[in-house]
């Protein structure tokens, strides 16, 4: 990095670490709906063709690939009186919940047109979301540089997201049912509106309240050194790695819930019930995240949540159908989720200092950029790929689904997640950063700034 970093003496407060915490609620309200519900309202009120739906999440990852990185070397160059990252919060909530509520809408289109208005509408969402994203979680590395403030940052935010994700997940079916009284198109229409209106204030209390401490002064971009600071950072490949692996099993299993308890448990209104196990379960995996990270390598926290997660599949995959199974398994699903996620977050953040260490060049919001793009990569696999697979299973929206389909989806549901998830393992393994290693990193920064 050129030039010294401009420090703010007064270090990260307590009420900045819980405003902080619900800038990751106003962001999971949003996503949590968009997320989980897409797919599924595509299919089953859209009525659109499972073959146009996966090439289009495919396409739109492809457009991330160029985006997404565009996004955060943006956001880095844009330095206003707000400072660089808080502008995405304090701008684009309206317009990200006015395109959720476009997401699911549907018009009186039909052909050509109709295809047209759901990519257009998918891809804005994508676009804005991935402001909001990259800025939230650069955030902690401009507002402290210790790693283990920022740790307990991302773990309060992980425990109020996972609460989020949870009571959100909880609440959508019941709203939709309750908004739309027997017509599901109003109902997932006026549940984006609340949503969407819930988000925005949120985002408007609490935005104020963070502040940047770390500011770099304004660097001229050079991409061949910004995409050497990328490959050449070995713990941030490997922190992709993970993340990607872990997003693909989380949305994946996600996703196959509403058809899991829409056609296997012939109740949709289960997944709300199973999702209250999973409450107990990210607070447990948010809350304890960072004094596992603190007290052991991260690596080993890696291994040690994804044989659990293993562990649990197959415990699960001997329960068919069984509703007190699946919610011991959403219980500890939802654990692997919410540690796994503190430690992404965690990891990530560390990789910055790396990158200022080895290549001499931060890049905030470009490191940051990449999980966001790693992320929706993920997303848009494990949905093209849960859609791919049941489409080969035979299914049939709407209907009663043959033995061996309901039979498939409980695998995908049970057993394929945790053998899925035991491959992060390897990147893990492959991590080069240690405790001693980040303080020595430390060590040096320090002294060169000086």
């Amino acid at each position: 990095m050129s030039g010294k970093v401009k420090t703010i003496a007064a270090d990260v407060t307590k009420k900045e670490i819980f405003c902080f915490g619900m800038l990751g609620v106003a962001q999971s309200i949003v996503f949590q709906l968009w997320n989980n519900q897409m797919m599924f309202f595509y299919t089953d009120v859209f009525m659109l063709a499972p073959a146009f739906i996966s090439v289009m999440f495919l396409v739109a990852r492809i457009w991330d690939g160029v985006n997404d990185p565009i996004t955060g070397l943006l956001i880095e160059r844009t330095h206003t009186r707000f400072g660089r990252f808080k502008n995405a919060m304090l701008f684009a909530p309206i317009p990200l919940a006015v395109v959720l509520v476009l997401n699911f809408t549907v018009p009186g289109l039909s052909g050509v047109a109709m295809y047209a208005y759901v990519l257009i509408t998918y891809l804005l969402f994508d676009m804005i979301y991935t402001l909001v994203d990259v800025s939230f979680f650069s955030l902690p590395a401009v507002m402290t540089n210790d790693s283990n403030k920022r740790s307990s940052m991302f773990g309060v935010a992980r425990l109020c997201t996972g609460v989020t994700t949870s009571v959100a997940g909880i609440l959508i079916v019941p709203c939709v049912t309750m908004f739309g009284k027997g017509d599901m198109k109003q109902g997932y229409f006026l549940t984006a509106i609340v949503f969407g209106l819930v988000s925005c204030a949120i985002y408007f209390l609490n935005t104020r309240q963070v502040h940047e401490r770390h500011i770099a002064p304004k660097e001229s971009f050079e991409f061949k050194k910004t995409m050497k600071a990328v490959i050449a950072n070995k713990p941030l490949l490997m922190v992709m790695a993970f993340g990607f692996i872990l997003q693909m099993v989380t949305v994946g299993k996600s996703s196959m819930n509403m058809y899991y308890a829409t056609y296997n448990l012939g109740n949709t209104m289960l997944v709300s019930v199973v999702g209250l196990a999973g409450i107990p379960g990210m607070l447990l995996g948010s809350a304890v995240a960072p004094a596992l990270i603190k007290k052991f390598e991260a690596k080993y926290v890696g291994i040690g949540i994804s044989v659990l997660f293993l562990l649990d599949s197959i415990g699960l995959s001997f329960f068919e159908n069984n509703f007190v199974a699946l919610m011991v398994n959403n219980l500890v699903f939802m654990f692997y989720v919410g540690a796994g996620m503190v430690l992404v977050s965690t990891m990530t953040a560390d990789t910055i200092e790396y990158a200022d260490w080895k290549i001499g060049q931060r890049n905030e919001g470009f490191i940051t950029s990449t999980q966001t793009f790693i992320s929706k990569l993920a997303v848009a696999i494990a949905n093209s790929s849960v859609l791919a697979l049941i489409a080969f299973l035979g299914y049939v929206p709407n209907t009663q689904q043959a033995p061996e389909t309901l039979k498939a989806f409980f695998y995908i549901e049970s057993f394929v997640p945790g053998v899925l998830g035991m491959l992060a393992c390897i990147p893990m393994l492959l991590y080069p950063l240690t405790h001693k290693k980040y303080a020595e990193i430390r060590a040096e920064l320090e002294m060169r700034d000086k």
